[in-house]
């Protein structure tokens, strides 16, 4: 699996080297150093770096190189990011065009039933959680957060509690404007990140 990761991770470095630095900060909201070769963009408004002439991607803050997996959803928003504005209306991954409805049952699976898994009982731990991210209150479901991925990724995850007679349930949201950002695999890979950061956290 890391082979792979690795493979996919050599590629999307190269194809952001084939951009034009100036549209890509343009288009992704990001910086780019020519003197270093690196591009500096917010990821869960933490700092990331995307050094090209090293082919790494790193949190700024503590040095720290992203594992493949990650650093392919940060070279995939900068290659893929188009000069559009987001809309601030939310959709469903179902709703995403080019496979959302695919992908569905595994992500419900693997992420949405993790997550009520965690926090149906405790929603407060949820918000714990979500503010280690960044996450902002939202006034959905019984507990929402939104989360800003990248400067034009926002994700929203909003959680309901269980009682006497019903299970808690969850839903992920997404910017109406995501496909133009990055390709469907990794736009579920946005998805599994923070799912998956939040199911780990120790609270």
């Amino acid at each position: 699996m890391d082979s792979n990761y690795q493979i996919a991770f050599d590629k999307a470095v190269a194809d952001l080297q084939a951009k034009d630095p100036v549209t890509v900060c343009a288009n992704a909201g990001a910086e780019y150093s020519a003197n270093s070769g690196q591009y500096c963009v917010p990821f869960f408004e933490k700092p990331f770096i995307v050094d090209l002439n090293k082919g790494e991607v790193y949190d700024r803050s503590t040095g720290i190189r992203c594992a493949p997996g990650t650093g392919i959803l940060v070279l995939h928003y900068l290659t893929y990011a188009q000069d559009i504005t987001p809309s601030g209306q939310w959709i469903t991954l179902k709703e995403i065009p080019n496979g959302g409805a695919i992908f569905y049952p595994a992500f419900k699976k693997e992420v949405l039933d993790a997550l009520v898994n965690t926090f149906q009982y405790d929603l407060a731990a949820f918000d714990r959680a979500a503010a280690m991210l960044n996450g902002k209150k939202l006034r959905m479901g019984d507990s929402a957060q939104v989360f800003a991925a990248f400067p034009k990724v926002s994700l929203a995850v909003l959680m309901w509690q269980a009682d006497e007679e019903f299970g808690g349930s969850a839903n992920f949201l997404f910017d109406s404007t995501i496909e133009y950002f990055s390709p469907m695999e990794t736009i579920i890979g946005f998805g599994y990140y923070l799912g998956h950061k939040l199911v780990r956290s120790p609270f």
